[in-house]
């Protein structure tokens, strides 16, 4: 991924499409790449990040004053090092509207930022617009819409607009990722634990695809630094 330090915004405006692992597999991507990613976890009072990765996440509750000033202070007070936000359905159309009367992008660029945002674009065609609306508001921000193509999309592909895919993976294995400790960075590494043969295939190909598309973003990346 990118040098720079970068504020890695994952959102949606429907619930249960694939937006937590999205930001679970970047965070443990980032990892890998030796960067060292904080998470904002904005899906109080739950926190299905802070699960997954304890002692390097804040849980905030962006529906309230204290929460919101606690997601930006925690950024803007320690600069240097790539943050995740996972956000919540709920609090999305909120989260831009801050995000643009404190002209964050502003503050944050002056900070030595990027912004990227995941925008995952489920299949009905109201969520397209919708996040029209949202990269009209975060520009000049690096957006991605995403597709999964378990849930389906609304999002057609284009070969002069960058868009990643969320491939398929069955119930059976996300249900074994889902489990608390499972870490999805410990079995890249080689730590399959007792995962049946079958399941650890299926995570392998789906992990890799996704590690790829990550990977493709970068020189995307590199362009949004120059024009900034």
């Amino acid at each position: 991924m990118a040098d720079k330090p970068t504020i890695y915004i994952v959102c949606s405006d429907r619930h249960r499409n694939g937006k937590t692992l999205l930001a679970r597999v970047l965070v443990d991507y980032l990892m890998l790449e030796k960067r060292d990613p904080f998470v904002i976890d904005a899906g109080f009072p739950e926190g299905p990040l802070r699960a997954a990765f304890p002692g390097r996440t804040a849980l905030v509750d962006f529906s309230q004053v204290q929460g919101q000033m606690k997601l930006f202070d925690t950024i803007m007070g320690s600069p240097g090092r790539d943050y995740v936000i996972d956000l919540p359905v709920p609090q999305t159309e909120n989260f831009f509207a801050t995000y643009s009367q404190l002209d964050f992008h502003i503050e944050a660029t002056r900070a030595g930022f990027q912004i990227v945002v995941f925008f995952i674009v489920d299949k009905d065609y109201s969520s397209l617009r919708f996040s029209e609306d949202v990269q009209r508001q975060v520009a000049p921000a690096l957006f991605i819409p995403v597709r999964n193509i378990y849930i389906g999309s609304a999002l057609v592909p284009r070969g002069d607009t960058l868009s990643i895919d969320i491939p398929e993976l069955d119930r059976e294995v996300m249900n074994l990722i889902e489990a608390r400790h499972f870490s999805l960075r410990n079995f890249i590494l080689g730590d399959e634990g007792s995962m049946a043969a079958q399941h650890s295939r299926k995570l392998k190909i789906f992990l890799l695809e996704m590690m790829t598309a990550l990977r493709d973003i970068e020189p995307a990346m590199t362009l949004a630094r120059l024009r900034a």
